[in-house]
């Protein structure tokens, strides 16, 4: 395969005279329209939030994404919003076939650049939503979403430190997301910040975004689907609150590993004619357990989400949770869900994500019931993969590490997902509660509206 680099104006002249050359001929006027930013079939947008600790694993990301447009249609591309501790920006790539000898041409050009700004917060993300219709019109787009996430848990409240972003009246942390953020190993979701000079100098202005600031910031475009590339995004409430955004969403319940996704792989299948993202789990799955280059540790959970079933397994709970006859959803958990038969899906001191299904299942004996919910979520999760173990950092409320392993507790011996989280509602946590019986999933579910 063969790569040339040139910049926009001078590479049409290039093209002009390599196509001759080879005895392909010119290009049309068709390809000339999209060579200057006519509408597409299909566009991938790829909001990369590297401006922080994930800096080097999320720039091998983008050249793998660029790698996989290689032989893609010309009614495709591949735009990347890419903001670093140096330069932002917005920038075009495909790469198009000349000659007969299956070599390619990088085409390359940046849509526009931005002054160095935090990506994390829903005014900038509408911005560059709204550039990505205006620079690069298509019929249909994709996302991806890279960074670091945690679920559904808010972001900090206003004049409260990250190190402490769950903090109860009497001082104490009830859960704690830094480890995860400072380590590096594992990604979650809206964590941008500016420094003061180089790299390495004083962080001068941070930011986190909240799911409602995500679908704010998101809000211009429709999304054939979305893929968040970072820890705890298939969390049922976070889930519930985008399911208007997308037609399907592909998360992970538990942490991702630094590296990230494949994208070659997954590129080369979103941009072919065929592109089915139903199986972009099983792609990812092959990669990671075929690929010892690609990482050492064997660890993947990654569910593909139709968000359009997304009102039916909420129905089906809120119907479950009716049928009890509780007012307190926090003493309903506490008196009938046995934790140790409920998958937790992360090893943090206590545990914040929980495996759906079986939490759910201790809620009512009522097989009815459970065969109409158990149907709902098996039309929502409509492809769901993991590995035989999860890897994932332990730590405690204090932030006190007790390092990276698998997860230890499994229910009946062996992990057994259903693709999506849940968190469980407790009394012990009760800033973490009130913050959860505002999402509008608890609202619906617990019958709180």
């Amino acid at each position: 395969m063969k790569y040339i680099y040139n910049i926009y104006k001078v590479w049409l002249v290039v093209m002009a005279a390599l196509v001759t050359a080879c005895g392909v001929g010119p290009a049309d006027d068709a390809e000339v329209d999209l060579l200057e930013g006519g509408e597409v079939e299909h566009t991938l947008v790829m909001y990369l939030m590297a401006d922080n600790n994930l800096s080097g694993a999320l720039y091998q990301n983008a050249l793998a994404a660029e790698q996989g447009m290689v032989g893609a249609l010309p009614q495709s591309r591949l735009v990347i919003y890419h903001d670093t501790s140096t330069a932002t920006n917005l920038y075009e790539v495909r790469y198009l076939p000349y000659g007969s000898g299956g070599e390619h041409i990088r085409y390359c050009r940046v849509l526009k650049s931005y002054p160095h700004q935090l990506s994390s917060t829903p005014t900038v993300m509408r911005t560059v939503m709204e550039d990505v219709l205006e620079l690069a019109p298509s019929r249909s787009y994709g996302l991806v979403m890279a960074g670091h996430g945690s679920g559904w848990f808010p972001k900090p409240s206003s004049g409260t430190s990250y190190n402490e972003q769950k903090v109860a009246p009497a001082g104490d942390r009830e859960y704690d997301f830094t480890p995860l953020m400072q380590w590096g190993e594992t990604r979650y979701m809206g964590w941008d910040y500016v420094r003061d000079g180089q790299m390495d100098g004083t962080i001068v202005d941070e930011s986190y975004i909240s799911t409602a600031e995500i679908i704010e910031g998101l809000s211009p475009i429709h999304f054939d689907y979305i893929i968040f590339d970072a820890c705890f995004m298939s969390s049922v409430e976070f889930l519930y609150d985008m399911r208007h955004a997308a037609d399907y969403i592909l998360a992970s319940p538990v942490e991702i590993l630094g590296c990230g996704l494949p994208y070659k792989e997954i590129v080369e299948n979103l941009m072919s004619t065929e592109h089915d993202v139903r199986a972009i789990g099983d792609i990812v799955m092959d990669v990671y357990m075929r690929d010892n280059n690609f990482t050492s540790r064997k660890s993947l959970a990654l569910a593909t989400i139709d968000c359009s079933k997304i009102d039916a397994v909420a129905e089906a709970v809120a119907k479950i949770y009716a049928s009890t006859g509780a007012t307190d959803c926090a003493e309903l958990v506490a008196e009938k869900v046995d934790l140790t038969q409920v998958q937790v899906l992360d090893r943090m001191r206590p545990a914040a994500f929980y495996d759906l299904e079986d939490f759910v299942c201790q809620l009512t004996d009522d097989e009815v019931l459970l065969a109409d919910f158990r149907k709902a979520l098996g039309e929502m999760v409509v492809e769901n993969t993991h590995t035989k173990d999860i890897y994932s950092l332990g730590y405690t409320p204090d932030g006190d590490i007790f390092g990276y392993d698998d997860i230890e507790s499994k229910v009946g011996g062996e992990l057994s997902l259903c693709g999506v989280s849940s968190y469980l509602p407790r009394k012990a946590a009760p800033v973490t509660l009130k913050n959860y019986l505002s999402t509008a999933w608890a609202r619906k579910i617990y019958g709180l509206d």
